[in-house]
């Protein structure tokens, strides 16, 4: 009987054991929660960085047309580049690498000033006013001097009061109210506004020399007020005011007093006219 028990007793836990097993493992199933997966993003995934900057493309490189062959200088001349056609008459007009040739200088220097090269039109300007190599030419001096006084170089606003105060003119005769109204046109210009920079390394060194010509047109407009009327003064002053009003200033103006606007012909307080 007893060992009739027993073995009943093994049979049933042998039984129930896997079911007991089972039903554990099935509710450690039913209750465990599996680790979601994670993404470790840090700062960088929250704040991402910006893009690389694009690169700038870098400017093509100036030729130094000095240093080029005179074959090459002549072909590029002949392509109608303004820079070349200087290049060449300068070096005719010094003879620079060349033989000296005043008329192959003028044929090409010409060329260039035609075409807006200012350093070509200064150096035909100063020739014709005073008679270097070619015989003296007034006239076609004050064309180019007029030319680059537009494009509002100080130094030429200056030279034009100098032609008119000096009588060095087509007619040979002297104008000082005209020659008042260059000196005021040229005093009148502003040293450059702070926030209005030149636009790069040549053209702030004309801002340089405009600012310090200035002081020398304040000089010789002032000479001039004892020699004319007060008439010939208010022309002159309607004249530079006109002026400006044709050609205003590339940059903004710093403000000008009240006694540097009378001397223009201007109502204080009032801009130099621009576009």
């Amino acid at each position: 009987m007893t060992i009739m028990h027993n073995k009943t007793v093994l049979r049933l836990i042998a039984y129930l054991l896997p079911l007991l097993l089972w039903f554990n493992l099935a509710q450690a199933g039913a209750t465990a929660t599996p680790a979601a997966p994670t993404l470790d993003i840090g700062l960088d995934g929250l704040n991402p960085p910006p893009p690389p900057p694009k690169k700038k493309p870098e400017p093509p490189k100036k030729t130094e047309y000095d240093k080029l062959p005179y074959a090459e200088v002549l072909a590029k001349a002949e392509s109608d580049d303004f820079l070349a056609q200087f290049e060449l008459g300068s070096r005719f007009n010094y003879g620079r690498g060349t033989p000296k040739d005043t008329a192959k200088a003028l044929q090409w220097l010409r060329k260039a000033a035609k075409a807006g090269q200012q350093d070509a039109q200064r150096l035909l300007a100063v020739k014709f006013a005073n008679g270097f190599d070619v015989k003296p030419d007034y006239a076609e001096a004050m064309k180019w001097t007029e030319k680059l006084a537009e494009q509002h170089d100080v130094a030429a606003q200056v030279m034009m009061g100098n032609l008119y105060a000096n009588g060095d003119t087509k007619g040979g005769k002297r104008n000082l109210p005209r020659a008042y109204a260059w000196y005021s046109i040229a005093a009148s210009n502003q040293a450059a506004d702070e926030n209005s920079p030149a636009a790069d390394e040549k053209a702030q060194e004309q801002q340089a020399k405009n600012e310090e010509m200035i002081p020398v047109a304040v000089q010789e407009r002032e000479k001039l007020a004892e020699l004319i009327s007060a008439k010939e003064q208010a022309q002159a002053q309607k004249f530079a005011s006109n002026w400006w009003a044709k050609h205003p200033p590339p940059v903004k103006p710093k403000e000008m007093s009240e006694e540097e606007m009378a001397k223009m012909g201007k109502e204080p307080n009032k801009a130099v006219p621009a576009k």
